[in-house]
Order: structure tokens, then C-alpha cells, then sequence
């Protein structure tokens, strides 16, 4: 289980739930009605269980984001992971 304060840059992290990086942040890949974030079709966008995405940055709180995040590069894409999301989305 990966944990905000334990992840450094340069670590690799592991996708556990099939996820999306259509946004500036990682989302979950639902249609449910009340995700703020349509689902999307585009496999360049959605990220597999098992995917290795590289920590490039980390940020604390009330920067970037309310909460601290780290961001990560997949496919020549970065995007943030922030601390609430990153147990639940990866490894």
C-alpha cells in the first residue's frame, strides 16, 4: 500500500484499480453519476491494473492542491495523484 509520506521521488508505484488520468489528477474509471469526472474510452487514458507509473514531484497540502499529492509520468503524460487517492489506487 503506498503512503504519501513514505513515497519519495524516482519510486515506481503499481496501479491496483483500474483507474483514468483524463484530468490534471488521477480518477476513478466509473460511470457512477455522482464521479465529477466523465469516464473515459481512450486506452491511452485508462491505466490497468499492474501499470508502473514513476514519481517525479511531491507536494505538500494547500500548494498545488488541498491536500498533498505526488505527481507521477506514464506514457510521457504527468499527472497528480493526491494523498486520499493514492491507498486506494495504488501499490
Amino acid at each position: 500500500m503506498a503512503k504519501i509520506r513514505t513515497t519519495r521521488v524516482g519510486d515506481m508505484l503499481t496501479i491496483k484499480k483500474i483507474a483514468q488520468c483524463c484530468s490534471p489528477i488521477l480518477t476513478n474509471h466509473s460511470s457512477h453519476p455522482e464521479c465529477p469526472y466523465p469516464k473515459t474510452d481512450d486506452p491511452d487514458q485508462i491505466l490497468d491494473v499492474g501499470t508502473q507509473l514513476v514519481v517525479v514531484d511531491k507536494g505538500p497540502a494547500q500548494t498545488k492542491w488541498a491536500q498533498s499529492f505526488v505527481t507521477v509520468r506514464h506514457m510521457g503524460k504527468e499527472f497528480d495523484i493526491l494523498a486520499s487517492d493514492l491507498r486506494r489506487f495504488c501499490e
